[in-house]
Protein backbone atom coordinates (compact mmCIF):
# COMPACT_ATOMS: atom_id res chain seq x y z
CA UNK A 1 0.00 0.00 0.00
CA UNK A 2 1.11 3.39 -0.83
CA UNK A 3 1.99 5.79 2.59
CA UNK A 4 1.82 9.74 3.05
CA UNK A 5 4.90 11.54 3.76
CA UNK A 6 6.04 14.80 4.77
CA UNK A 7 8.14 17.27 3.05
CA UNK A 8 8.67 17.55 -0.91
CA UNK A 9 6.44 14.94 -2.52
CA UNK A 10 7.33 11.40 -4.11
CA UNK A 11 5.95 13.06 -7.32
CA UNK A 12 8.07 16.30 -7.25
CA UNK A 13 11.17 14.42 -6.68
CA UNK A 14 10.64 11.54 -9.44
CA UNK A 15 9.86 14.95 -11.59
CA UNK A 16 13.31 16.24 -10.66
CA UNK A 17 15.04 13.53 -12.62
CA UNK A 18 14.52 12.45 -16.13
CA UNK A 19 16.75 9.49 -15.73
CA UNK A 20 16.13 5.58 -14.34
CA UNK A 21 15.05 5.05 -11.34
CA UNK A 22 16.20 2.57 -8.57
CA UNK A 23 13.23 2.19 -6.08
CA UNK A 24 13.37 -0.05 -3.18
CA UNK A 25 9.94 -0.48 -1.05
CA UNK A 26 10.44 -2.68 1.63
CA UNK A 27 7.76 -3.56 4.98
CA UNK A 28 8.79 -5.95 7.45
CA UNK A 29 6.84 -6.60 10.92
CA UNK A 30 10.12 -6.94 13.20
CA UNK A 31 12.18 -5.31 15.13
CA UNK A 32 15.27 -4.57 13.28
CA UNK A 33 19.20 -5.39 13.96
CA UNK A 34 21.93 -2.88 13.49
CA UNK A 35 21.19 1.06 14.24
CA UNK A 36 18.40 2.51 12.31
CA UNK A 37 17.48 -0.83 11.17
CA UNK A 38 19.25 -0.76 7.94
CA UNK A 39 23.48 -1.81 7.13
CA UNK A 40 25.48 0.82 5.89
CA UNK A 41 25.46 -1.26 2.45
CA UNK A 42 22.72 -1.39 -0.03
CA UNK A 43 22.16 -4.97 -0.66
CA UNK A 44 22.47 -6.02 -4.52
CA UNK A 45 24.26 -3.05 -4.81
CA UNK A 46 26.82 -5.32 -7.10
CA UNK A 47 25.57 -7.56 -9.81
CA UNK A 48 26.77 -8.67 -13.66
CA UNK A 49 30.33 -8.33 -13.84
CA UNK A 50 31.25 -7.11 -10.58
CA UNK A 51 34.46 -9.02 -10.62
CA UNK A 52 35.43 -7.16 -13.48
CA UNK A 53 37.52 -4.25 -13.54
CA UNK A 54 38.50 -2.95 -16.93
CA UNK A 55 42.31 -3.74 -17.27
CA UNK A 56 43.28 -0.43 -18.84
CA UNK A 57 44.31 2.88 -17.40
CA UNK A 58 40.92 5.46 -17.09
CA UNK A 59 37.99 6.49 -15.44
CA UNK A 60 35.23 4.24 -14.71
CA UNK A 61 31.65 5.93 -13.77
CA UNK A 62 29.30 3.81 -12.38
CA UNK A 63 25.63 5.94 -11.41
CA UNK A 64 22.66 4.22 -9.14
CA UNK A 65 21.30 7.30 -10.59
CA UNK A 66 17.98 7.24 -7.98
CA UNK A 67 17.12 5.24 -4.96
CA UNK A 68 14.16 5.02 -3.07
CA UNK A 69 12.98 2.96 0.15
CA UNK A 70 10.14 3.26 2.03
CA UNK A 71 9.87 0.97 5.03
CA UNK A 72 8.16 -0.22 8.05
CA UNK A 73 8.82 -2.03 11.28
CA UNK A 74 7.47 -2.86 14.69
CA UNK A 75 10.32 -1.45 16.45
CA UNK A 76 13.64 0.01 16.09
CA UNK A 77 16.81 2.15 17.98
CA UNK A 78 16.88 5.92 16.51
CA UNK A 79 18.72 8.67 18.49
CA UNK A 80 19.30 6.44 21.79
CA UNK A 81 15.60 6.07 21.81
CA UNK A 82 12.98 2.89 20.73
CA UNK A 83 10.37 4.19 18.24
CA UNK A 84 7.62 1.94 17.57
CA UNK A 85 5.35 1.54 14.62
CA UNK A 86 8.10 3.02 12.32
CA UNK A 87 7.35 4.63 8.98
CA UNK A 88 10.33 5.50 6.46
CA UNK A 89 10.90 6.57 3.14
CA UNK A 90 14.23 7.12 1.73
CA UNK A 91 15.11 9.06 -1.71
CA UNK A 92 18.63 9.37 -3.00
CA UNK A 93 20.45 10.05 -5.80
CA UNK A 94 24.03 8.38 -6.11
CA UNK A 95 27.14 8.99 -7.84
CA UNK A 96 30.36 6.53 -8.28
CA UNK A 97 34.11 6.49 -9.71
CA UNK A 98 36.68 4.70 -10.16
CA UNK A 99 39.97 5.11 -11.27
CA UNK A 100 41.88 2.51 -13.17
CA UNK A 101 45.95 3.14 -12.95
CA UNK A 102 48.81 1.89 -14.51
CA UNK A 103 50.41 0.74 -11.20
CA UNK A 104 50.89 -2.71 -10.50
CA UNK A 105 50.98 -4.65 -7.11
CA UNK A 106 51.03 -8.62 -6.22
CA UNK A 107 50.39 -9.38 -9.82
CA UNK A 108 47.13 -6.89 -9.82
CA UNK A 109 46.42 -3.22 -11.10
CA UNK A 110 45.77 -0.41 -8.99
CA UNK A 111 42.61 1.54 -8.94
CA UNK A 112 41.01 4.13 -6.25
CA UNK A 113 37.49 5.02 -6.21
CA UNK A 114 34.63 6.49 -4.15
CA UNK A 115 30.82 7.44 -3.84
CA UNK A 116 28.75 10.04 -3.02
CA UNK A 117 25.00 11.06 -2.67
CA UNK A 118 22.11 13.44 -1.82
CA UNK A 119 19.26 12.04 -0.14
CA UNK A 120 15.81 13.34 1.41
CA UNK A 121 14.38 11.38 4.71
CA UNK A 122 10.76 11.24 5.79
CA UNK A 123 9.46 8.83 9.06
CA UNK A 124 6.91 8.58 11.08
CA UNK A 125 6.89 6.84 14.14
CA UNK A 126 5.46 6.72 18.29
CA UNK A 127 9.08 7.69 20.10
CA UNK A 128 9.47 6.04 23.82
CA UNK A 129 11.26 8.18 25.76
CA UNK A 130 13.47 6.79 28.90
CA UNK A 131 10.30 6.92 31.22
CA UNK A 132 8.54 4.91 28.80
CA UNK A 133 6.11 7.51 27.64
CA UNK A 134 5.22 7.45 24.08
CA UNK A 135 4.26 10.32 21.71
CA UNK A 136 3.64 10.23 17.86
CA UNK A 137 6.66 11.80 16.04
CA UNK A 138 6.43 12.89 11.81
CA UNK A 139 9.79 14.21 10.71
CA UNK A 140 11.59 15.33 7.16
CA UNK A 141 15.18 15.81 5.97
CA UNK A 142 17.26 16.23 2.90
CA UNK A 143 21.15 16.86 2.85
CA UNK A 144 24.25 15.53 1.56
CA UNK A 145 24.80 11.93 2.57
CA UNK A 146 28.13 9.56 4.09
CA UNK A 147 30.61 8.98 1.33
CA UNK A 148 32.53 6.04 0.73
CA UNK A 149 36.00 6.70 -0.06
CA UNK A 150 37.82 3.30 -1.68
CA UNK A 151 41.52 3.92 -1.67
CA UNK A 152 43.16 0.52 -2.46
CA UNK A 153 41.64 -2.30 -5.31
CA UNK A 154 43.07 -4.44 -6.80
CA UNK A 155 42.20 -6.49 -10.17
CA UNK A 156 43.67 -9.36 -11.77
CA UNK A 157 42.27 -11.15 -15.24
CA UNK A 158 43.28 -14.61 -15.94
CA UNK A 159 41.34 -16.86 -18.70
CA UNK A 160 37.74 -16.30 -18.00
CA UNK A 161 38.29 -15.41 -14.71
CA UNK A 162 38.20 -11.32 -13.46
CA UNK A 163 38.83 -10.89 -9.33
CA UNK A 164 39.32 -7.91 -7.63
CA UNK A 165 39.92 -6.97 -4.20
CA UNK A 166 39.52 -4.11 -1.75
CA UNK A 167 38.98 -1.93 1.43
CA UNK A 168 36.80 0.89 1.09
CA UNK A 169 35.88 3.63 4.49
CA UNK A 170 32.43 4.84 5.28
CA UNK A 171 32.84 8.40 6.60
CA UNK A 172 30.49 10.35 8.11
CA UNK A 173 30.07 13.49 6.10
CA UNK A 174 26.43 13.28 5.96
CA UNK A 175 24.79 16.07 8.52
CA UNK A 176 23.80 14.72 11.81
CA UNK A 177 22.23 16.04 14.91
CA UNK A 178 21.11 15.00 17.85
CA UNK A 179 17.17 14.47 18.64
CA UNK A 180 16.22 15.23 15.15
CA UNK A 181 15.67 12.95 12.10
CA UNK A 182 19.47 12.97 10.25
CA UNK A 183 20.78 11.87 6.79
CA UNK A 184 24.55 11.09 8.30
CA UNK A 185 24.65 7.96 10.75
CA UNK A 186 27.66 9.42 12.51
CA UNK A 187 29.85 6.03 12.60
CA UNK A 188 32.80 5.08 10.39
CA UNK A 189 33.02 2.27 9.18
CA UNK A 190 35.83 -0.47 7.27
CA UNK A 191 34.24 -2.76 4.35
CA UNK A 192 36.95 -4.73 3.24
CA UNK A 193 35.55 -6.70 -0.08
CA UNK A 194 36.31 -9.32 -2.62
CA UNK A 195 34.46 -9.98 -6.27
CA UNK A 196 34.52 -12.34 -9.09
CA UNK A 197 33.54 -13.33 -12.24
CA UNK A 198 33.85 -16.35 -14.66
CA UNK A 199 32.39 -15.43 -18.11
CA UNK A 200 32.97 -17.48 -21.38
CA UNK A 201 33.26 -15.24 -24.39
CA UNK A 202 32.52 -18.49 -26.25
CA UNK A 203 29.24 -19.16 -24.97
CA UNK A 204 27.88 -15.84 -23.21
CA UNK A 205 27.59 -17.43 -19.87
CA UNK A 206 28.66 -15.38 -16.83
CA UNK A 207 28.71 -16.26 -13.18
CA UNK A 208 29.39 -13.21 -10.60
CA UNK A 209 29.34 -12.90 -6.91
CA UNK A 210 31.10 -9.54 -4.42
CA UNK A 211 31.37 -10.19 -1.13
CA UNK A 212 31.67 -7.65 1.72
CA UNK A 213 31.95 -7.35 5.15
CA UNK A 214 30.51 -3.92 6.99
CA UNK A 215 32.64 -3.38 10.13
CA UNK A 216 30.83 -0.76 11.47
CA UNK A 217 32.57 2.14 14.63
CA UNK A 218 30.61 3.22 17.52
CA UNK A 219 27.90 6.03 17.02
CA UNK A 220 29.48 8.08 20.04
CA UNK A 221 26.67 10.50 20.47
CA UNK A 222 24.28 7.30 21.42
CA UNK A 223 26.89 4.96 22.53
CA UNK A 224 25.37 1.85 20.31
CA UNK A 225 27.55 -0.01 18.80
CA UNK A 226 26.27 -2.02 15.20
CA UNK A 227 27.35 -5.29 14.51
CA UNK A 228 29.66 -6.71 12.02
CA UNK A 229 27.37 -7.34 8.73
CA UNK A 230 28.32 -9.63 6.08
CA UNK A 231 26.79 -9.15 2.48
CA UNK A 232 27.09 -11.33 -0.60
CA UNK A 233 25.20 -10.20 -4.25
CA UNK A 234 25.46 -12.62 -6.80
CA UNK A 235 24.33 -13.11 -9.77
CA UNK A 236 23.87 -15.62 -12.87
CA UNK A 237 23.72 -14.56 -16.80
CA UNK A 238 23.66 -15.12 -20.43
CA UNK A 239 24.75 -12.57 -22.91
CA UNK A 240 22.49 -12.27 -26.50
CA UNK A 241 24.96 -9.69 -28.32
CA UNK A 242 24.50 -6.44 -26.42
CA UNK A 243 22.16 -7.71 -23.86
CA UNK A 244 22.49 -10.16 -20.73
CA UNK A 245 19.68 -11.29 -19.30
CA UNK A 246 19.85 -13.63 -15.85
CA UNK A 247 18.73 -13.78 -12.26
CA UNK A 248 20.54 -11.61 -9.51
CA UNK A 249 20.68 -12.13 -5.41
CA UNK A 250 22.02 -11.02 -2.23
CA UNK A 251 22.47 -12.51 1.00
CA UNK A 252 23.04 -10.73 4.27
CA UNK A 253 24.10 -12.17 7.53
CA UNK A 254 25.06 -9.98 10.57
CA UNK A 255 27.59 -12.07 12.51
CA UNK A 256 28.12 -9.89 15.54
CA UNK A 257 25.33 -8.74 17.98
CA UNK A 258 24.83 -5.03 18.34
CA UNK A 259 25.87 -3.62 21.80
CA UNK A 260 26.53 -0.98 24.13
CA UNK A 261 24.88 1.52 26.45
CA UNK A 262 22.30 2.78 23.26
CA UNK A 263 21.19 -0.96 22.26
CA UNK A 264 18.00 -1.09 24.00
CA UNK A 265 16.66 -3.40 22.07
CA UNK A 266 19.39 -6.33 22.77
CA UNK A 267 21.83 -7.94 20.27
CA UNK A 268 19.72 -9.54 17.87
CA UNK A 269 21.51 -10.05 14.26
CA UNK A 270 19.75 -9.49 10.99
CA UNK A 271 19.56 -12.14 8.30
CA UNK A 272 18.19 -11.97 4.82
CA UNK A 273 17.97 -13.58 1.16
CA UNK A 274 17.06 -12.45 -2.24
CA UNK A 275 16.37 -12.75 -5.73
CA UNK A 276 15.01 -12.21 -8.95
CA UNK A 277 15.25 -11.02 -12.86
CA UNK A 278 18.28 -8.67 -14.22
CA UNK A 279 18.80 -7.09 -17.56
CA UNK A 280 21.80 -5.55 -18.92
CA UNK A 281 22.47 -3.41 -22.42
CA UNK A 282 25.85 -2.33 -23.48
CA UNK A 283 26.20 -0.30 -26.67
CA UNK A 284 29.30 1.53 -27.39
CA UNK A 285 29.91 5.46 -27.27
CA UNK A 286 32.68 7.04 -29.40
CA UNK A 287 34.73 3.78 -28.92
CA UNK A 288 33.83 3.18 -25.06
CA UNK A 289 31.65 1.34 -23.78
CA UNK A 290 28.32 2.49 -22.09
CA UNK A 291 25.85 0.02 -19.93
CA UNK A 292 22.25 0.30 -18.64
CA UNK A 293 21.36 -2.25 -15.87
CA UNK A 294 17.86 -3.18 -14.25
CA UNK A 295 17.39 -5.55 -11.86
CA UNK A 296 14.43 -6.40 -9.72
CA UNK A 297 14.94 -8.60 -6.38
CA UNK A 298 11.89 -9.36 -3.62
CA UNK A 299 13.25 -10.85 -0.59
CA UNK A 300 12.09 -14.58 0.01
CA UNK A 301 13.05 -14.20 3.78
CA UNK A 302 14.13 -12.24 6.11
CA UNK A 303 15.13 -12.10 10.00
CA UNK A 304 14.96 -8.81 11.96
CA UNK A 305 15.28 -6.71 9.35
CA UNK A 306 13.26 -4.70 6.13
CA UNK A 307 11.79 -7.28 3.97
CA UNK A 308 10.73 -6.17 0.63
CA UNK A 309 11.57 -5.96 -2.72
CA UNK A 310 14.81 -3.72 -4.88
CA UNK A 311 14.45 -2.41 -8.10
CA UNK A 312 17.48 -1.04 -9.38
CA UNK A 313 18.13 1.06 -12.78
CA UNK A 314 21.82 1.99 -13.76
CA UNK A 315 24.10 3.75 -15.89
CA UNK A 316 27.92 2.61 -15.88
CA UNK A 317 30.28 4.31 -18.48
CA UNK A 318 34.63 4.31 -19.02
CA UNK A 319 36.22 7.51 -20.00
Amino acid sequence: PMRSHTGRSRVARLASFVCPLLVALVQSNSALAFEQGMSLYPKSFAGFMSGLIPPNPGLVVGNPIYYAFDASANAVVRDGQIELGVDVAMDAVFLQGLYVTDWRFFGGTYSIGGAVGYAWLDLTADATGPLGGSAGISLDQNGVADTIIMPFNLSWHSGNWHMNAGVSFYVPTGGYTRRALSIGRNMWAVWPSFAVTWFDMANGWEVSSAFTFVIPGENDATNYQSGTVFHMDWAIGKHFGAWEIGVQGNLVEQITDDSGAGGHLGGFRRQSFGMGPAVNYTAMVRNSPLTLSAKWIPDISATNTFEGDVVMASLAFVF
